[in-house]
C-alpha cells in the first residue's frame, strides 16, 4: 500500500465508508423527502437568523416549493438548531480537575469544560451515544462540543487535546450530523465508529494517532484523502511533511504471565517484541479499561507495579516503536492474592528457624520439605512464636512460612529458604602429657573445627579458643579446677553446624588427675 506525502495544515480523519458531512467544511447533508419545502425545513432545522432563502442560495435551488425527492441538501452546521448534551464521568483515579475543581464519578461534563489530570491520574467519560474516552495521566483536554441538532439523528462531539494522550472507543456514528473529532494544536482527527489513540506534545508541536479498530481517512490541505486503516499510525509535526503511515507493532505475548500473583509487588515479564524500544503496561478493574488504576512505560519487556489491594484486575500491554507509536494491545485477567503478607525469614544459626512478625498475622503456619516444590513434606504445623528449633536429622531442607488470620485463613507462602542441618562433632577424648592436654575427636575430611575451653558453662570466660583444620587440638594444661569444653564443625560448603554438647574437664585436690566427662547437655 502506497501512502503519498503532503504538507500538514490540518488533518481530517473519517471512516472509509464516507461521511455524510465533510469535516473540513462543517456541513451536513439532508436527503429530501416527499412534501419537503425550504420553508418547512427552516422551521424544522434552522436556528435564527438563518432561513430558507439562505438554503436556496447555498444549494442553488430554483423553486423553494418544489423540491425533488431524494436530492442532497447541503446545510452548514452553524445554521442548525443545537441541542446541548453532556458527557458523564464513569471513573476517576488520582488528581483530576474540571475547570480547576476536583472531578467525581457521575459528574456531568458540559461543553467548554477543561479537564486536567496529574502525573498518575485518569478519567473516563462516556458520551450520550456510549462512546468512551479515557484521558491519560499528565493531560489537558477541553470538551469543545457535545451536542445534537434538532431533527437530525446523531451526535456531534469535539475534544481539544492541548497536551497528553487520550484513548477512545467510538460508537458507530449514525445520522448525517454525527461527528466525533479530537483536535490538537497540530491536527484534527475525526472518526465514525473505531478504536484509536491520540497524543499531543505541545513542546515539539507533534500529534500522533494509532488506529487499532476500524478504518479512517486522513486529508491535508490541498491533498487527496488517504486511508489510515486499522494497524497503522503516524506522527505528524507542524510545518513538516507528513510521514507515510507505518504499521503498528504486534501485541506482546502474555501466555506465560501468571494469572494469580501472591506478592504485593507485581513483576510482569513477557517475551520482547521485535523493533520495540519500550512498552506501556496498564492495570484496570474492567475489561474495557474504563477504570484504569495504573500505567507505566518500561524500557524492557517487563513491568512492575505495587500498592494494589487484593482483588481481580486486567493487565494490558503494548509495544512502542522508535517513532513513539504504540502498537496493538495484549490483555489478560489476573488476581492478586498477596495478603496477609508472609513473614520475612531471618537467618539464625544452623538447625533453627526465625522470622520477623508480619502485619495482619494472628499466627503462622510452617512447612519443612526435602525439595523446593514441597512435594515431600517433612513437617507442617501452626505456631504463634517467631522462631522454632525443629529436631531434624543432618541434611538439607527447604522451609517456608505463611501468615494466618484470626479466622484461620492463610495468606501466600513465603519464598523457600534453605535450611542446612549439620551434625555436631562427637565427644572429645583426652590425653595429658608433658604439661599439655590434647583433645581429639572423630572428624570428616574438609571440615573446619571451632574449639572452645572456658572457665564457665556459658563460655564467657574463655581459656582457649582455636579454629583448626583437623579433629584435634593441644593446649597448655591449666591449673587444677573445672573447665568446660565444646566443639563446632563448618562443612566445606561454608555452613556451620551447631555446637556440641558440653564436656567437663576437671581435676580436684583429692584426685589430682585430669579427666574429661561424657557430654552432659547441649551448649548454649
Amino acid at each position: 500500500m502506497a501512502f503519498p506525502s503532503f504538507r500538514i495544515l490540518s488533518v481530517v480523519v473519517g471512516m472509509l465508508s464516507g461521511f455524510s458531512a465533510v469535516a473540513g467544511d462543517l456541513e451536513v447533508i439532508y436527503t429530501t423527502r416527499a412534501g419537503d419545502t425550504l420553508i418547512g425545513l427552516e422551521r424544522q432545522f434552522l436556528a435564527n437568523p438563518f432561513g430558507w432563502k439562505g438554503l436556496k442560495t447555498h444549494n442553488r435551488i430554483g423553486s423553494p416549493m418544489h423540491m425533488p425527492v431524494g436530492a442532497p441538501l447541503r446545510i452548514p452546521e452553524s445554521w442548525l438548531r443545537v441541542e446541548p448534551r453532556t458527557a458523564r464521568v464513569v471513573s476517576v483515579r488520582g488528581d483530576v480537575t474540571m475547570d480547576g475543581r476536583p472531578l467525581l464519578v457521575d459528574a456531568k461534563v458540559p461543553a467548554g469544560s477543561v479537564l486536567r489530570t496529574s502525573a498518575d491520574a485518569f478519567v473516563t467519560l462516556v458520551m450520550p451515544d456510549e462512546s468512551r474516552l479515557t484521558v491519560q495521566p499528565g493531560s489537558e483536554a477541553r470538551l469543545d462540543k457535545v451536542q445534537g441538532f434538532r431533527g437530525f439523528e446523531g451526535q456531534n462531539t469535539q475534544l481539544h487535546l492541548e497536551r497528553g494522550r487520550v484513548e477512545t472507543s467510538v460508537a458507530a456514528q449514525r445520522g448525517p450530523a454525527a461527528r466525533y473529532q479530537i483536535r490538537t494544536p497540530t491536527a484534527l482527527i475525526g472518526v465514525r465508529g473505531t478504536e484509536f489513540r491520540v497524543g499531543s506534545d505541545a513542546v515539539s508541536q507533534a500529534a500522533q494517532a494509532e488506529v487499532t479498530g476500524g478504518e479512517v481517512r486522513m486529508s491535508g490541505a490541498g491533498g487527496a484523502a488517504t486511508a489510515l486503516p486499522a494497524g497503522y499510525g503516524l506522527v505528524a509535526r507542524s510545518g513538516q511533511t507528513i510521514p507515510a503511515p507505518r504499521a503498528l507493532l504486534p501485541a506482546p505475548q502474555l501466555k506465560d504471565v501468571p494469572t494469580v500473583f501472591e506478592r504485593v509487588e507485581l513483576r510482569l515479564a513477557f517475551p520482547p517484541v521485535d523493533k520495540a524500544v519500550a512498552y506501556r503496561a496498564q492495570i484496570a478493574r474492567d475489561r474495557l479499561f474504563s477504570d484504569v488504576l495504573m500505567t507505566g512505560v518500561f524500557p524492557a519487556a517487563s513491568a512492575r507495579f505495587s500498592g494494589l489491594p487484593d482483588g481481580a484486575y486486567w493487565l494490558r500491554v503494548r509495544a512502542i516503536d522508535d517513532a513513539g507509536l504504540e502498537g496493538f494491545d495484549a490483555s489478560q485477567a489476573f488476581e492478586l492474592r498477596a495478603r496477609p503478607e508472609p513473614p520475612v525469614a531471618l537467618m539464625p544459626g544452623s538447625g533453627s528457624l526465625a522470622w520477623q512478625p508480619a502485619a495482619e498475622a494472628n499466627g503462622y503456619r510452617l512447612q519443612l520439605a526435602r525439595d523446593r516444590a514441597f512435594t515431600t513434606l517433612v513437617a507442617e504445623h501452626d505456631t504463634d512464636a517467631l522462631s522454632v528449633e525443629p529436631a531434624l536429622p543432618a541434611g538439607d531442607y527447604q522451609w517456608r512460612i505463611a501468615s494466618r488470620r484470626a479466622g484461620g485463613t492463610l495468606g501466600p507462602w513465603s519464598d523457600p529458604v534453605l535450611l542446612s542441618v549439620r551434625k555436631a562433632p562427637g565427644a572429645a577424648a583426652l590425653t595429658v602429657y608433658n604439661g599439655r592436654a590434647r583433645f581429639a575427636w572423630s572428624g570428616e575430611p574438609g571440615r573446619i573445627y571451632d574449639f572452645q575451653l572456658a572457665r564457665d558453662a556459658g563460655f564467657k570466660d574463655l581459656l582457649a579458643e582455636q579454629r583448626i583444620g583437623e579433629p584435634a587440638v593441644t593446649v597448655p594444661l591449666p591449673s587444677s579446677g573445672s573447665y568446660y569444653l565444646r566443639l563446632r564443625a563448618t562443612d566445606p560448603d561454608g555452613v556451620a553446624g551447631p555446637w556440641s554438647a558440653v564436656q567437663t574437664f576437671r581435676s580436684t585436690f583429692f584426685m589430682p588427675v585430669w579427666s574429661l566427662s561424657a557430654p552432659t547437655a547441649t551448649s548454649p
